[in-house]
């Protein structure tokens, strides 16, 4: 039961050692706080994101003393992805001064090429603030707002001081731009009821209510979005192909990393059709069919005598040598 908990309003939190990140259900104090925000950033908001943008996240991030620094990292990659990036809005629920372990941010490097395909190739790696030059230090009253692009680097600082900092934030989508990397912190509840528009609209009564086939593909995002689960990943992934989001490419590039050959065969055919943002590419569709139907044939194979799976991958390194699925 509290692993279920846990999962329902808690996210997926980078660093979790007195760190939380908390998703919030709309009772009174958080709906005027959202309000609040919106109509004081809607100018920027509607210009950013536009007035249709669906909202993706509403949590509250909670780092206690003793919090470690995390590491340093973006929300969402910008190399190889016709998606637009997210938006983000922080306030400070509390002053927050530089012993709290304020959220570090790296200005420029959300529109470095470079760096950004170091990051999608290396999502992984290690990365220390001092690699990055100077950071901006999140400090200020409460009440500071601070808006981030979602592919910015950035970071959580380490809390050395006797005080629980907290952060109330949420995050737009442009329209028809679902990118794969956010962690999506959003109570289920609230999943694809709530626009830009909705909140400008002055009540709790204004959030538009899905009907039909619309409650469906909520159920299927919300469970994609888990990412534990290759093949709802890849119905979602197909839906989204469907509605010509050009995040249908990422979202197929990480089902393929989970070794779902149905996704390398529907990548494949985009790169024949040069779709949602990909160049056609016919060598690189080929690539990724042999390592589908490879795929496939491991997965039949009932021979005790086959490789593993590492040892198929590692047979198959053009793909990755390409960064295909990546």
């Amino acid at each position: 039961e509290r692993s279920n908990l846990e999962r329902e309003w808690l996210g997926s939190v980078r660093d979790r050692q007195h760190r939380w990140d908390l998703k919030l259900s709309l009772s009174p104090c958080v709906w005027d706080a959202l309000q609040e925000v919106v109509q004081n950033l809607h100018p920027f908001l509607e210009g950013t994101v536009e007035l249709e943008a669906p909202l993706v996240e509403l949590a509250c991030l909670i780092s206690d003393p003793g919090a470690p620094r995390q590491n340093v990292h973006v929300d969402t990659g910008g190399w190889k992805t016709a998606c637009a990036p997210l938006l983000t809005v922080f306030v400070s629920l509390q002053e927050t001064a530089e012993d709290m372990g304020p959220t570090m941010l790296f200005p420029g490097t959300h529109d470095d090429p470079y760096l950004q395909q170091w990051l999608s190739v290396l999502p992984g790696a290690d990365r220390t603030p001092e690699q990055f030059g100077a950071a901006e230090l999140a400090t200020g009253p409460a009440g500071t707002a601070l808006l981030m692009n979602s592919r910015l680097l950035h970071c959580g600082g380490e809390n050395q001081s006797g005080r629980r900092r907290r952060l109330f934030y949420m995050t737009w989508q442009k329209p028809q731009n679902t990118n794969h990397g956010s962690t999506y912190s959003l109570h289920h509840s609230l999943a694809g009821r709530w626009r830009l528009l909705d909140v400008l609209r002055c009540g709790k009564g204004a959030a538009w209510a899905p009907t039909g086939g619309h409650r469906e593909r909520i159920a299927l995002e919300i469970e994609a979005k888990k990412k534990d689960d290759p093949q709802a990943m890849l119905e979602f992934a197909l839906c989204l192909r469907r509605e010509k989001d050009p995040g249908a490419v990422e979202w197929l590039r990480a089902t393929g990393r989970k070794g779902h050959p149905l996704a390398c065969m529907h990548l494949a055919e985009m790169y024949c059709l040069g779709e949602l943002g990909l160049e056609t590419n016919l060598e690189a569709a080929e690539e990724l069919r042999r390592f589908a139907l490879g795929i496939f044939e491991h997965l039949v194979d009932p021979s005790e005598k086959k490789p593993s799976f590492q040892e198929f991958l590692e047979s198959h390194a053009s793909v990755f040598k390409q960064e295909l699925l990546f």
